[in-house]
C-alpha cells in the first residue's frame, strides 16, 4: 500500500481521482503552504478537478476549513467531492462549508469489504523494507489492482498493466511495458527518474510534479525512454548510453 509522508501531508493522483491528505502532525500554516505549492506547481494539471480531502483523525476548525476552501475551489478551481475524516470537530466544519463528509472508518471498512469479495483479485505484493539505498527486484508483470510501494528503488521485470501503481523514494525502471502508473521520488526526491523500455503511463510523478500521459502517437517501434524533472515539469527523453 502506499505510504503517508510523515507530516500526514500527500496528494496521491491515479488518473482522474485525487486525493488531498491534510491529516497527521503538520501545523495548518504549513499545510497551507505546502498546498498553495504543489498546486502551483501542477496548476494547469489540477484545475478543474475533482478531489477527495483526507483529513485523518485531525481535527480542523470551521475557520481553517473555510480557509482550505480558499485555497482549493476559489485559487485552484478545484472541486470537492467529500472529505473523509473520523474527527466529530472536523466533520461539523465541513458541513457549515456544504461539502460532502465520509466517515473514514466506513470508507477503510468499504475497501476491505471490497477485498473479501472479489476473490479471483490478484494478490498485491508487498515490498516495505526499511533500507533506504535498497532496490526491490519484482521478476513479473503487475497487473490492474496491484500496487507496490518501497523505500528506496524499484526495477520490474516485466509489464506494469494499466491500473497497477508504484511508487519509490528512488528511481523506478521497468524492463517492459509502463502503462500503469508511478511514482518516483515520492518523498521529495526531484533526482529521481522513471525508466521504460516502452513509457505509455496512465501518470507518472516525479517527487510532487504531476505529468499527463506522453503523446505516444508518433513512436515507431519500442524506443526506451526515461522522464525526469528539469526546471519545472517533468520531460520525457530517449534513453541514452
Amino acid at each position: 500500500m502506499f505510504k503517508r509522508s510523515s507530516n500526514g501531508f500527500e496528494i496521491k493522483g491515479f488518473g482522474n481521482d485525487v486525493t488531498i491528505i491534510i491529516g497527521g502532525s503538520a501545523s495548518f500554516s504549513d499545510i497551507e503552504t505546502e498546498l498553495i505549492k504543489r498546486l502551483s506547481n501542477s496548476k494547469q494539471f489540477f484545475s478543474g478537478v475533482e478531489v477527495v480531502l483526507d483529513a485523518g483523525d485531525r481535527d480542523f476548525s470551521f475557520g481553517e476549513i473555510e480557509k482550505l476552501k480558499a485555497i482549493l475551489t476559489d485559487k485552484f478551481n478545484l472541486r470537492v467531492a467529500a472529505v473523509r475524516s473520523n474527527s466529530d470537530i472536523t466533520r461539523e466544519s465541513v458541513e457549515k462549508i456544504g461539502w460532502k463528509v465520509e466517515l473514514q472508518d466506513d470508507h477503510d471498512s468499504n475497501d476491505d469489504d471490497d477485498d473479501d469479495e472479489d476473490e479471483d483479485a490478484p494478490e498485491e505484493p508487498e515490498v516495505h523494507l526499511d533500507e533506504s539505498d535498497g532496490t526491490a527486484l519484482i521478476k513479473h508483470t503487475l497487473r490492474s489492482g496491484q500496487r507496490v510501494s518501497y523505500n528506496g528503488n524499484v526495477v520490474i521485470i516485466g509489464d506494469v498493466n494499466p491500473g497497477a501503481e508504484i511508487e519509490a523514494t528512488g528511481d523506478i525502471v521497468v524492463m517492459g511495458k509502463l502503462r500503469g502508473v508511478a511514482h518516483a521520488g515520492s518523498e521529495g526526491n526531484t533526482s529521481a527518474e522513471i525508466i521504460a523500455l516502452e513509457l505509455s503511463p496512465v501518470q507518472i510523478r516525479i517527487a510532487g510534479y504531476i505529468r499527463r500521459p506522453p503523446d505516444s502517437a508518433s513512436k515507431s517501434g519500442i524506443v526506451p525512454e526515461v522522464a525526469r524533472f528539469v526546471g519545472e515539469d517533468i520531460i520525457v527523453d530517449k534513453l541514452r548510453k
